[in-house]
């Protein structure tokens, strides 16, 4: 089972470091007042990878530095996503 853990937070990555604005059924950037984040003052767009069924990495986009930020990773479904 860890083993299976491993891979899915490396396949996780994989995804965000070669296309973080990629949208299908794990990747989608956050809706609401969650689609946006400011880091350092800079408002950023914020997405969500769905590493297993609860498990999820948030991160956020900086286009400037070209850097992703994690702006959240839990093993458990983030509530503030819950309606």
């Amino acid at each position: 089972m860890i083993n299976q853990v491993v891979e899915a937070v490396d396949r996780a990555w994989v995804a965000i470091t070669s296309d973080p604005r990629r949208t299908d059924g794990r990747q989608h950037r956050l809706k609401g007042h969650l689609c946006t984040i400011a880091i350092d003052g800079q408002p950023m767009e914020q997405w969500q990878f769905e590493v297993t069924s609860a498990g999820r990495i948030w991160y956020a986009i900086d286009d400037r530095t070209r850097t992703l930020w994690i702006t959240k990773a839990g093993t458990t479904h983030p509530k503030q996503t819950d309606r």
